[in-house]
């Protein structure tokens, strides 16, 4: 097992960064990256282009400058002085978004993730090497396990973060990114009625910050205990609800429909009996594609009790109309133990859900767009359009085939992994390979 001390100050601190250094620069982490300016024109042709946000694109080209996309389109012949990526035969599409990461590329396990970043950590190297190039970051539980899991919480402690190995200034994206509230699940009925007394001190405290700030006056103090209900209702960022069943949901539903903000459900294992009505209300819904909890059976009181199986859950609630992201089984890198069940498969979580009924395409946008939308970051992320950032991937077949390779991964129009250069993954031969 593998675990990192976190939060005991610079010492420490110092000490993992020079050791996460070395480690990546063990993998040949850094050699991929470019050393040529950011003015350069470059372009991946001959490839069948993944946009996500419209159709495939065969024998296409994606031309990018300056880290933003320029033009994506079919038999595009490469502009003069261009570098070229010759990619016929292989596929193009937008680096994965990850929705949910703990402990990946940050080293702090409280306070403000922009100031605890950690451009050298050696797991970069693991997720740029299965696709990852976006995560929204979250702090890892103080004792890693397998995967580094944890239970989410309630606050506003998290950051969409690209995973640019080695460069810091070209990381943060956004802070905070999410709000994460707890539901009470003892004496639901009782501390509903006290959550709602919550929000309804929350909606005045903002009313009387409203009017201090028209008249020029200082603004009332706000409570420890209202800061996360305000920064609901003000709902500049999602809030991410883990409903332990359908009355839970219901509950949410209630809440953002009367005070008008942004929910998300993470999770919500029986709420596919209700995804017509999450589809209504707008809420996007953050699924596990696999898991314990399910009967295989199609009969039984398991099955009346309306369990479904994780790798049908997706597919029923794309078919009812809700924004769908796939959720990895488990949230962190596990460099030992329960290989394959961790962030670095997230493609073949996406892969389970096309198992489960999904289609390649809504699978493919589970794991790119949709979790960027969910994260208000698709100005920027999530799909090949122009304008956006040059985050994409050149693989070696379909995202989704457990037998594609990254071969080359981009941030911001940088290589940050070329497998012909790193250790991750080059020992294993290619399909077709000899």
């Amino acid at each position: 097992m593998i675990s990192r001390t976190r939060g005991y100050g610079r010492p420490s601190l110092l000490l993992s960064l020079v050791l996460s250094a070395f480690f990546c620069a063990s993998l040949g982490a850094e050699e991929p990256r470019e050393k040529e300016k950011k003015s350069v024109v470059q372009a991946v042709v001959g490839a069948t282009v993944l946009p996500v946000s419209g159709p495939m694109v065969r024998r296409g080209t994606v031309i990018w400058k300056d880290g933003k996309i320029l033009e994506v389109a079919a038999e595009l012949a490469a502009p003069e002085g261009a570098r070229v990526h010759d990619a016929e035969g292989l596929y193009v599409c937008p680096g994965f978004v990850s929705i949910v990461a703990m402990g990946v590329g940050i080293e702090t396990s409280s306070g403000n993730i922009g100031n605890g970043l950690n451009p050298w950590d050696r797991e970069l190297t693991i997720a740029l090497a299965n696709g990852i190039t976006t995560v929204q970051a979250l702090p890892a539980p103080f004792f890693g396990g397998f995967g580094q899991d944890g239970p989410l919480y309630g606050g506003s402690n998290s950051a969409v973060i690209k995973l640019t190995q080695g460069d810091l200034g070209g990381m943060l994206v956004k802070e905070p990114a999410m709000n994460y509230f707890s539901l009470p699940t003892r004496q639901l009925e009782l501390n509903y009625f006290l959550l709602r007394e919550r929000f309804k001190q929350a909606k005045a405290y903002l009313a009387k910050r409203a009017e201090a700030r028209a008249k020029k006056a200082t603004a009332p103090k706000l409570s420890s205990t209202l800061k996360l209900y305000v920064a609901v209702l003000e709902n500049t960022r999602p809030t991410v609800f883990s409903p332990a069943n359908n009355h839970e949901v219901k509950i949410v539903l209630s809440l953002s429909r009367e005070y008008g903000f942004d929910a998300v459900l993470n999770e919500p294992k029986d709420a596919w009996m209700m995804a017509a009505d999450l589809a209504a209300a707008n809420v996007p819904v953050l699924v596990k594609s696999r898991g314990p909890d399910f009967d295989f059976n199609t009969t039984g009181p398991l099955f009346e009790k309306g369990q479904m199986a994780p790798v049908r859950r997706p597919a029923a609630f794309v078919r009812a109309g809700c924004q769908v992201s796939i959720l990895p089984y488990r949230r962190g890198i596990s460099l030992a133990g329960l290989a394959g069940r961790d962030l670095a498969t997230l493609h073949i979580d996406a892969a389970f859900a096309v198992r489960g009924g999904m289609s390649n395409d809504d699978a493919l946008k589970a794991i790119t767009l949709n979790p960027a939308r969910t994260l208000r970051v698709d100005d920027r992320l999530g799909s090949l359009e122009k304008g956006k950032d040059a985050d994409l991937l050149i693989l070696s077949g379909h995202p989704l085939d457990y037998r594609s390779f990254v071969l080359k991964a981009f941030i911001n129009g940088k290589l940050y992994y070329d497998r012909e250069k790193s250790r991750i993954y080059r020992e294993i031969p290619l399909t077709g390979d000899k």
